[in-house]
């Protein structure tokens, strides 16, 4: 009975993990008051001892004009575990993007066909052979590690919104976040009861 519940468990944790890998993770927005943009525009201005006072004015004037009510997007970012590797991978930071993908991809992926196939009709020794070995990648796996960096990355942006002076940050977790969370959990839920005595 144990054993079917831990892998009814372990399909349902790789049901979620292709949309906790597909699906955004974590959205940073950065906004500044358009109020505050105008008065660092006027004090540029007048601080320019090369902008004629003909110019100065003129510019002077269509910024005092201008609407100054509200805020203005200055950066989004949304992204996915997958489209993070990919960018990382345009970027040509290799070595990063390959970690992401081998700790939050592949490890799990051998992982849970090793514990699906200890758990077929198979001899006690390869069943035993492949328990030892989702045993050794469970050690590597980090995708526990992972959820939390991500939640941590989403503590960081809220704090920088506190001490930014001019830009304004706001972290939101998206749906991938949950998803590739209920992965982990059951995840190791599934190990633990397919792996017990």
């Amino acid at each position: 009975m144990k054993r079917s519940i831990g892998l009814a468990i372990l399909l349902l944790a790789y049901v979620l993990l292709l949309p906790g890998l597909s699906k955004p993770i974590l959205s940073i927005t950065a906004t500044a008051e358009k109020s505050e943009l105008v008065a660092i525009g006027k004090r540029l201005i007048e601080e320019n001892s090369e902008t004629s006072v003909l110019m100065g004015g003129v510019a002077s004037m269509l910024l005092n004009q201008m609407d100054t009510n509200g805020t203005v997007e200055a950066y989004h970012k949304t992204r996915s575990i997958l489209g993070t590797v990919r960018d990382l991978f345009q970027n040509k930071h290799f070595v990063v993007g390959f970690l992401i993908m081998l700790f939050s991809v592949i490890v799990p992926v051998i992982k849970g066909f090793m514990l699906l196939l200890a758990h077929m009709n198979v001899s006690p020794t390869m069943s035993h052979k492949m328990k030892n070995y989702s045993g050794l990648i469970s050690k590597w796996s980090m995708a526990d590690v992972f959820v939390i960096g991500i939640f941590v990355a989403y503590l960081a942006a809220n704090a920088i919104e506190k001490e930014a002076e001019l830009l304004s940050f706001e972290a939101t977790l998206g749906a991938g976040f949950y998803f590739f969370l209920g992965y982990c959990l059951l995840s190791i839920l599934s190990a633990q009861l397919l792996t017990e005595k």
